[in-house]
Parts: C-alpha cells; sequence; structure tokens
C-alpha cells in the first residue's frame, strides 16, 4: 500500500482534515480510535490561539495520501512535546504507525528542564497495535492519563434543576466575558493570586470556533431575586457537530466559591437536554483529575482509559 507524506499548510487543508475526522469518527462507529471534529476545532481555536501551547496548526500538521488522492493518516502535537494521530481504519497497519512515529520523534519531541528530549503519546489501554509499535520504538508505558467519557441520548434524561439560589441559562454577550473568564479562573486556577488573571480577551477564541453555538455555551448564575450583583458560577461549553450527531463537552467548571453544590451536574444536565433536542445521540466529555472524573462519572455512564507513554530521545 502506497501512501505519500504530504505537508498541511492551508486552509484548505484544514478544512479536508475536518472532514477526514467526520469520515474516521464514522468508521469507527463514532467511538474515539481518533479524534471528534469537535476536539480539532477545540485545538485550533483555543488551544493554539489562546494556551499558545502549540505552532500554528499549517506549521505542525502532517498527512498520508493514498494514490487515489484520500487521505490516510493525519500527525500533529496537541501541546508542546505530545502528539496525536488519526488513521483511517482502511489503511492502519504497523508499518504506517511506525513511519508516523519516527516523524514525530524527529519533529515533536520538547526538553525537560535537565535538556533531554522526550516524546508523549496517549494510547487508549485496548489499542494493541498502537502500543506494540511504540514498545517496539522504545516507549514506556505510565499508567493513567484520561478517562474518556461518553453517553448515548437515546432514552429519557435526569431533569436537570438548578440548585437553590442559581439560574442556568446561555451565555450572554460582550459583557458578561469577564464574569465568565474570571469563572473559569476560579475554577482552574484557585490556590493561585488573583493578580495572576489573565482577562478575557481569550474569550472571543473559544466562540470563533465553527462548532460553536450560544444555546449550547451555558451558564449557572445566582439567582438576581437573590443576590443583587449576579455571578457567573458555573459553565459548560458543548461543540455540537451535526454532520455525526455528536457532541464533546470543551470545557466544564465551577467556581471555586460554588463548589459542592451540584452545579456541575446540574449546567451539563441542561446541556444535555439541549442537545438531546437538536437531535445529537452522542456526547463526550474527558478528564484528567479526580473532580472531573466525579463529575462525568454521576452524568455519563461510558468510560475508556488512556495511558501515558513516554521516550526519552
Amino acid at each position: 500500500m502506497q501512501l505519500t507524506q504530504i505537508p498541511c499548510q492551508s486552509e484548505a487543508d484544514f478544512w479536508r482534515l475536518r472532514n477526514f475526522l467526520r469520515q474516521v469518527f464514522l468508521l469507527n462507529d463514532r467511538l474515539e480510535h481518533s479524534w471528534n471534529v469537535a476536539r480539532l476545532d477545540y485545538w485550533r481555536w483555543h488551544i493554539i490561539q489562546t494556551c499558545e501551547t502549540c505552532d500554528p496548526f499549517e506549521k505542525v500538521t502532517v498527512a498520508w495520501q493514498a494514490l487515489s488522492g484520500e487521505l490516510a493518516a493525519c500527525l500533529h502535537p496537541v501541546e508542546t512535546g505530545e502528539v496525536r494521530l488519526h488513521i483511517h481504519p482502511a489503511y492502519r497497519t504497523p508499518e504506517l504507525e511506525n513511519e508516523a512515529f519516527a516523524c514525530a520523534e524527529e519533529r515533536f519531541y520538547t526538553l525537560s528542564e535537565d535538556g533531554r528530549k522526550y516524546l508523549v503519546v496517549p494510547i487508549l489501554q485496548d489499542d494493541a497495535l498502537r502500543q506494540a509499535v511504540l514498545s517496539r520504538r522504545g516507549f514506556q508505558k505510565y499508567p493513567g492519563w484520561g478517562h474518556h467519557y461518553w453517553r448515548d441520548l437515546d432514552a429519557p434524561l435526569p431533569a436537570p434543576t438548578a440548585p437553590p439560589g442559581y439560574v442556568i441559562r446561555s451565555m450572554g454577550g460582550l459583557d458578561e466575558h469577564h464574569a465568565r473568564c474570571w469563572a473559569s479562573w476560579r475554577a482552574f486556577h484557585p490556590g493561585e493570586p488573583d493578580a495572576d488573571y489573565n482577562g478575557h480577551d481569550w474569550y472571543p477564541n473559544l466562540q470563533s470556533a465553527p462548532l460553536y453555538r450560544r444555546d449550547l455555551d451555558l451558564v449557572a448564575t445566582t439567582d438576581r431575586r437573590i443576590s443583587t450583583d449576579p455571578e457567573i458560577a458555573a459553565f459548560c461549553t458543548i461543540y455540537y457537530d451535526d454532520y455525526t450527531r455528536s457532541a464533546v463537552t470543551v470545557v466544564v467548571g465551577v467556581a471555586a466559591e460554588h463548589w459542592r453544590r451540584g452545579l456541575g451536574k446540574a449546567v451539563m444536565l441542561e446541556g444535555l437536554h439541549r442537545l438531546q433536542a437538536l437531535g445529537c445521540t452522542r456526547v463526550f466529555s474527558t478528564a484528567h483529575d479526580e473532580p472531573a472524573d466525579a463529575l462525568y462519572r454521576s452524568v455519563l455512564n461510558h468510560m475508556r482509559v488512556t495511558d501515558t507513554w513516554l521516550k526519552v530521545l
């Protein structure tokens, strides 16, 4: 099977990759052996543009193409030193995987504090082919990386009842960007000085992604009838792809002052109800820490695990 390695350097290449991921996702029975297209949008519009932990798409994306012109695979970093490989199931072989990870080792490594080069690859625990390839390449497995949850929306859902004193609604306009970003800061950086808060200029990036919808950008706020100065206490932003009828909760959080009141579950359930009404039939979330694990376990009912595979080059 002859494949040619090609760069992805234009807007046309990006949209071709989006369509490729949709096709592969459907061929894989809508399980994330490769990314849901929502994760590609989040990577380009948030991780690259806001977090700036990866070079732009056109500088770091490599693909393999068959003689027919069909895309067979795509490789890129998520953040510096961590890569993802997406492969069409008809072209998946140990040889292609080996070639792709050889490319990753050459192009996408990062440096540790002591100056050593290393590369990280998360692999599903049931992906024996990729584990065998990376083992032969000298990678070592470190158990645990992420828990990948999903739920099919083919049955009635629990009611998304807001806890007393709170209201769940769609995100507002530009005047709410500061409040939304402050809630994010308090959710994910509760132990850091408030002086390090990085403002709200990044929020339009999240909203610029092709799959963004305001009606799926949900917030829980303190009730105006109780609080004279309502604040955003929790949030759940969902990207929905109607082509595959699937969605990803790209960011969910609760400000530290409002923890342990059921707000994360309530705002997620509101999102799932809205997805169901739109025709969505499967939703995904990924957890990398215990608070997120506990939340997603309470709402979603299937889970797969990835381990960390690391190579010091």
